[in-house]
């Protein structure tokens, strides 16, 4: 059975498929805050808080892996 290598097992997609999905809902909120209220105001939140949350996570993630 053929084996595949650390390099060869992360792809483009391993690689790009969430900063794309941070940028897509970026663009989403920032174009939700501009075209509404009510509804698209609470659409806004939701799509600029995903990409801080997520940052958020990752950065205790690295912290916690330097102190041990």
């Amino acid at each position: 059975m053929h084996r595949k290598t650390r390099a060869q097992r992360y792809d483009y997609w391993h690689v790009w498929a969430l900063p794309i999905l941070l940028g897509v809902l970026s663009s989403i909120g920032l174009l939700a805050a501009l075209i509404g209220d009510d509804l698209w105001d609470g659409l806004s939140w939701l799509c600029l808080l995903i990409p801080l949350v997520v940052i958020g996570w990752y950065v205790l993630k690295a912290g916690k892996r330097k102190r041990v």
